[in-house]
């Protein structure tokens, strides 16, 4: 191997050490990036994490006022319900009494449910629907003539009456 002059074993010298300098530089370069990248990374993902939460809040928000929406449905529909049971009701109590009967004994017939029922249950749903006036007694004679003109049937089991209402025209 051919010796190298001192001159040129100094130039190499300097030019490694130069070099070394310029690693060690773009090392520290390197660093400060690794650094401000590693700090802007965590800044998104801090503002991700925030952009999360608005808007989790934002849909819980949404979430909330949906269910107040439905339950505000809910009672609207509940409330159209019950008017539509009274304005059937007011149609009945309204119409014309059947030929054969008082307006009164028209009234009973047509408010009553259709299903078979005993006397008291009859009678509560009778009072439910207004006739506070009415005695036990009056309601029963009153079912007892619907029953002798055809309108309700009544039969006996285990001791007590069922009445149960005959459509009729």
């Amino acid at each position: 191997m051919a010796i190298l002059k001192d001159t040129e074993r100094e130039q190499l010298r300097q030019l490694v050490k130069a070099c070394l300098l310029e690693i060690s530089k773009l090392k520290i370069e390197l660093k400060k990036c690794q650094k401000e990248s590693s700090k802007i990374m965590i800044q998104e993902h801090t503002k991700l994490q925030e952009m999360n939460i608005v808007q989790e809040k934002k849909l819980q928000n949404k979430e909330d006022e949906n269910r107040k929406l439905v339950k505000l449905l809910e009672e609207k529909d509940s409330k159209i319900e019950e008017l539509q049971t009274v304005k059937e009701r007011f149609k009945l109590l309204t119409q014309k009494p059947k030929k054969d009967l008082t307006s009164f004994q028209s009234n009973i017939y047509l408010l009553l449910p259709e299903k078979e029922d005993n006397l008291k249950n009859l009678y509560d749903s009778i009072i439910d629907l207004g006739f506070n006036e009415l005695t036990h007694q009056n309601f029963e004679h009153a079912l007892r003539n619907l029953e002798r003109k055809g309108y309700f049937k009544s039969r006996e089991e285990n001791r007590i009456v069922l009445w149960k209402k005959v459509e009729k025209d």
